[in-house]
């Protein structure tokens, strides 16, 4: 910041009004053919598997109209290339940065517009992504692996040390490096690999592999039998990156962007450590456990409903839990082997769900309302979580 960086956001500033002002006719006449300017965020992984595919899916759920679709990816903006290949499919896709800045000022004062923060970008509010998965409900993927990348991964897998035919999980923790810029407000999101390391002998001893990823800066893990330290591999790649995530059996993950390019391609996650509470997975095989708040005032974690009947089920930011005195806790290695546990069980269609499960479950969704992030989310709380932790339901 400093009197430079005011001075140059006022002339970008000024240079977008007067485009918008020169162009408005251009504008008009493009939004009348049925240009729209799709406001998804691409340099966060997340964001650019989440919200094209949200559009998509309402488009054909016929819940908005066909449109001429335009994203703008200017050098260096894009999280994943090889992902944005995909939507390339689907999206006129703008590379060079100046044009993307005069398409942006066009539509700066929303004619040409499709604000696609609805989905998961709406502050204290409930993310439309939720509705839209809900909605989309058990139909297949809009994205699928070419049969290019498909063999190509198959050689890949090998090269990493997977052997053919066999299967396997992918694990995430996100880690203090993945986001330096906003470390000291979204810090609370993290967590330690450490704590995932039963969940990795439960998925290895059912037979499976587990390739752990992420990015370089994370701390290596130690050599364990079926285990691929892929994050920080010599091999890792965004083609790789985006195989890995359409072809796993399921991923672990957590509060992270990642696990979300296995979601549009209709692959499960068992998340950990979900934060903020009112936070859930989005589609119907998707599994969620909560990082539990612990409040130094009353000497003891806060139950699901002192959680979600205040604003504490949306907090965001670092200096929000300390305001309140409330610590986030990290989900315990038994938590977490049990959630992997749970969704193995269910995708080998074997997990035992009885009434008490059930019970528990409808009475922790009836807390999610209005509002609440994940509310109207088709994913399942973790049953076993919700088991071993009768307190959040205030039971004894």
């Amino acid at each position: 910041m400093g009197p430079w960086w005011t001075l140059k956001r006022m002339i970008r500033r000024g240079s977008s009004f007067v485009l918008w002002l020169l162009l408005l006719p251009l504008t008009i006449a493009l939004h009348l053919a049925g240009f729209r300017h799709v406001t998804a965020v691409t340099d966060r992984v997340g964001h650019l598997a989440l919200e094209p595919d949200c559009l998509l899916k309402e488009q054909a759920l016929g819940r908005i109209a066909r449109r001429k679709w335009i994203l703008l990816a200017p050098p260096g903006g894009v999280a994943n290339e090889h992902l944005l290949e995909y939507w390339a499919r689907h999206f006129i896709v703008v590379r060079n940065a100046l044009a993307c800045f005069v398409i942006a000022s066009m539509s700066g004062a929303g004619v040409m517009r499709f604000d696609a923060s609805r989905y998961v970008r709406v502050l204290g509010g409930t993310q439309g992504a939720y509705r839209a998965y809900a909605e989309w409900g058990e139909r297949a993927p809009v994205l699928e692996l070419t049969s290019e990348d498909d063999a190509w991964g198959r050689t890949m897998l090998e090269r990493l040390g997977v052997p053919q035919g066999a299967w396997f999980a992918c694990v995430h923790a996100r880690e203090a490096g993945f986001s330096p810029t906003d470390e000291e407000v979204q810090s609370y999101r993290n967590s330690r690999i450490e704590n995932a390391f039963e969940a990795i002998r439960e998925i290895t001893g059912r037979g499976g592999w587990v390739v752990r990823i992420g990015d370089p800066s994370m701390r290596a893990l130690p050599p364990m039998p079926r285990v691929v330290d892929y994050a920080r591999h010599p091999l890792k790649s965004p083609r790789l990156d985006v195989y890995l995530c359409a072809r796993a059996r399921f991923i672990l993950g957590s509060t992270s962007g990642i696990a979300l390019v296995g979601t549009v391609f209709g692959v499960p996650c068992a998340l950990a450590n979900v934060i903020p509470v009112s936070t859930l997975a989005y589609g119907p095989r998707d599994v969620s456990i909560p990082m539990l708040l612990r409040s130094d005032e009353l000497g003891r974690s806060l139950t699901l409903g002192e959680i979600l009947g205040s604003d504490v089920g949306n907090y965001l930011y670092n200096a929000l839990y300390e305001k309140k005195g409330i610590r986030p806790q990290e989900n315990t290695p038994g938590d977490i082997r049990d959630l992997a546990a749970e969704m193995l069980d269910r995708l080998d269609g074997t997990y035992a769900f009885d009434e008490a499960d059930a019970d528990r479950q409808r009475q922790a969704r009836a807390l999610w309302k209005p509002g609440h992030y994940g509310y109207g989310s088709a994913a399942t709380i973790g049953a076993s979580f919700l088991r071993n932790h009768p307190e959040l339901l205030g039971r004894a």
